[in-house]
């Protein structure tokens, strides 16, 4: 790699690692205000500040790499550029998905976005429209076992549902 290269790649890791941050601690912070439920010994933001708490720590590691000097050894031919454009889209889908969740999660509900958020992803990755929705259904349905069922935490199924009495 040249050192051209390796200037833009410590950039970039910069970049992706001060977002991280920001967005690990917007999450952290979100799901600190989510109110909690009788009975319940864990909150429902409980898992969403694990995982903003992670990705902060993520970032820092990258933030800290990158402003030691280290970069990744990546070679060019190892990233063909006809794929960065769609890496990208994926990248933003997956950042965007994660704010969307956490800002409408109450009134959609957390099992509806999760299944659009992980479709459209896979979608993105070129992963067949069908196989996408089979498998994101698949692992929505294994998640909610687990939070319910596992865990004791009832995900929250979204106003909408709610208002149309179906829960």
């Amino acid at each position: 790699m040249t050192a051209r290269a390796a200037t833009s790649v410590k950039r970039r890791d910069l970049l992706v690692g001060a977002l991280a941050i920001s967005g690990g601690v917007a999450v952290m912070w979100m799901a600190g205000q989510i109110r909690g439920m009788p009975g319940q010994p864990l909150s429902p933001g409980f898992f969403p500040g694990i995982v903003g708490g992670l990705a902060a720590l993520l970032g820092a590691v990258l933030v800290l790499r990158a402003g030691l000097g280290h970069a990744p050894h990546i070679h060019e031919a190892d990233a063909p550029a006809e794929a960065e454009p769609a890496l990208r889209v994926a990248a933003l889908w997956v950042l965007g998905g994660i704010v969307a969740i956490a800002v409408f999660f109450e009134a959609v509900g957390f099992l509806p976005l999760l299944l659009v958020w992980l479709t459209g992803f896979q979608v993105l990755l070129g992963v067949g429209w069908l196989r996408a929705i089979a498998l994101s259904a698949a692992l929505v349905i294994g998640a909610e076992q687990a939070f319910t069922r596992l865990l004791g935490v009832p995900l929250p199924p979204g106003d909408w549902l709610i208002a149309l009495g179906w829960i």
